[in-house]
């Protein structure tokens, strides 16, 4: 009899099937596969191909210290990309000028920049520029904290970008490169360009060609799915971080790939203005994913959901229009729009994505499948409806965790530095999900009332964090084998209008979950 799958191999073989349709769907959207471009796109796999070992960040920081010049990839609609370069900016030791090289912006433009750092140009001078240029799918909302980093830190920023090919654009940001460096010798350069431009080949030959004392250059690659799947194929693509690829080359792992994947396609979604009916089709998508994981029928249920996004905010005069949704249920329901936050109405059976990521189109679908499996009942005591509600939250972002295991939950070390926020509710909302963590470790605690009856707003976000956390680490307790896949699969069935059951369901899985293994966070 053949050894059932572990549930790890199961989510790397989900994720690879998602890949694959991504990329199908991907390869229809991009125009330009020319031999050219396959030849370039194959010097960069090569390089990516595998890698040598595990790394730590220590030896990425020596590694940066001793560097002249630092290429960084860029999957440019992926604001995760931009995130992991701010992260190496902040990590720089202070020991000489930083120029900081961008793909995102064209060379011609060098002079808005300029003013922009001086505080002379306002933001929309900056966007004005890139808008409709084709390096510009991040966003200025993403990379608008490099650029203030660069102004925090005195950072000098180089535009480095130009129309045309590959090679030819790789050509033109060298000889800026170059330019900048003949003008500070002493400077340390990274760059954030196209992953493909990085390959050894590419931009980093040039660069060194067309300068005339050698400078030690060294390559940061980010979330290449081949080393992901070959990490996965080892039962390490949870757990690494950071491996070392070759001589001067390192990766970072923060993103799985079908994440990366799936911001293109949200970007193609918001550019395509015929195309509006992707959003529900991912959720839906995720939706049958996530159901057939657990094994739990799904029936026509797909078919009587509606999804809409603020692409599409008609839906509101239709709620009012309802008569069963009062004028405080409208408010709250504007509150979450502007806040960006996505939910499931369950009296409309209607879903929002705040956002078009993956994790809130599978953690709306994670909590639909809870309605379809149990209603929209809820209890009526107020401590069983604040554990009810951090059980919702719980199984949502469980489910999230499926299709991306790097989203992480509130760890107490974010929450004791949001405890010193200058916002008074993110301070407050910090305090008491800490002093519900003591309760949760068994140590007595007062004041408790005070947070169950929280208004509504301070209940919401109380038990969306703490549902997060224990969500978390019942994904990491079944990876590790402490629960049993059929244990969370139980729990999309539980009841927990019942008296007691959600306080006592919530604190038996706190309890066998307390020793389970949660990885290092950069």
């Amino acid at each position: 009899m053949a050894r059932p799958k572990s549930f790890r191999k199961e989510l790397v073989e989900l994720h690879r099937q998602l890949y694959k349709r991504n990329r199908v769907r991907i390869n229809a959207q991009v125009l330009g596969y020319t031999a050219e471009f396959r030849a370039y796109e194959r010097e960069y796999e090569r390089a990516v191909r595998t890698y040598q070992r595990r790394a730590t960040f220590d030896e990425l920081d020596r590694e940066l210290k001793r560097a002249d010049l630092v290429y960084v990839g860029d999957y440019h609609t992926l604001k995760q990309a931009q995130r992991g370069f701010v992260r190496l900016l902040r990590r720089l030791p202070d020991d000489r000028p930083v120029i900081v090289a961008l793909e995102y912006i064209q060379g011609k433009h060098q002079a808005v920049i300029e003013r922009w750092m001086r505080g002379v140009a306002p933001d929309a001078e900056l966007t004005d520029t890139v808008r409709g240029e084709q390096w510009a799918l991040g966003g200025w909302p993403s990379f608008k904290q490099i650029f203030e980093l660069a102004r925090e830190r005195g950072f000098s920023v180089l535009a480095i970008d130009s129309p045309g090919r590959l090679a030819a654009r790789d050509k033109y940001a060298a000889n800026r490169i170059a330019r900048a460096l003949a003008k500070q010798p002493n400077a340390r350069v990274l760059t954030l360009i196209g992953e493909l431009h990085i390959s050894p080949s590419h931009l980093p030959r040039q660069v060194d060609a067309l300068l005339t004392n050698a400078r030690r250059s060294l390559i940061i690659y980010q979330s290449s799915h081949e080393i992901y799947w070959r990490l996965a194929e080892r039962g390490l693509e949870q757990d690494v971080e950071l491996v070392k690829v070759a001589e001067a080359a390192y990766c970072l792992l923060g993103t799985p790939p079908i994440v990366a994947q799936q911001s293109f396609l949200n970007w193609v979604d918001v550019e395509e203005e015929d195309d509006l009916e992707s959003p529900e089709e991912t959720f839906k998508e995720y939706a049958r994913v996530i159901a057939s994981f657990f094994d739990i029928p799904l029936g026509q249920a797909l078919d009587e959901v509606e999804v809409t996004t603020v692409v599409n905010l008609s839906f509101l005069d239709r709620l009012r229009r309802r008569g069963d949704f009062s004028a405080s249920d409208m408010r709250h329901i504007r509150r979450q729009i502007l806040n960006s936050e996505s939910y499931f109405i369950p009296r409309a059976r209607m879903v929002y994505l705040g956002k078009l990521s993956i994790n809130h189109a599978a953690e709306e679908a994670t909590h639909y499948i809870r309605y379809i499996c149990t209603g929209a009942l809820e209890p009526s005591a107020l401590v069983d409806a604040f554990y009810a509600r951090c059980m919702e939250e719980a199984i949502g972002f469980l489910g999230s965790k499926l299709l991306n295991h790097r989203r992480k939950a509130p760890s107490d070390a974010a929450l004791e530095k949001l405890k010193r926020s200058r916002d008074t509710h993110e301070r407050a909302l910090a305090r008491a999900v800490l002093k519900h963590a003591r309760l949760e470790a068994g140590d007595k605690v007062r004041g408790m009332r005070e947070i169950y009856e929280s208004n509504a707003d301070a209940f919401n976000a109380i038990t969306h964090v703490i549902g997060y956390r224990l969500g978390e680490r019942l994904y990491y307790g079944v990876v590790s084998g402490d629960l049993s896949k059929r244990a969370i699969r139980d729990l999309f069935f539980e009841r927990f209008e019942e008296e007691g059951n959600a306080l006592m369901t919530f604190f038996s899985l706190v309890a066998r979950t307390r020793n389970v293994k949660m990885p290092e966070r950069l």
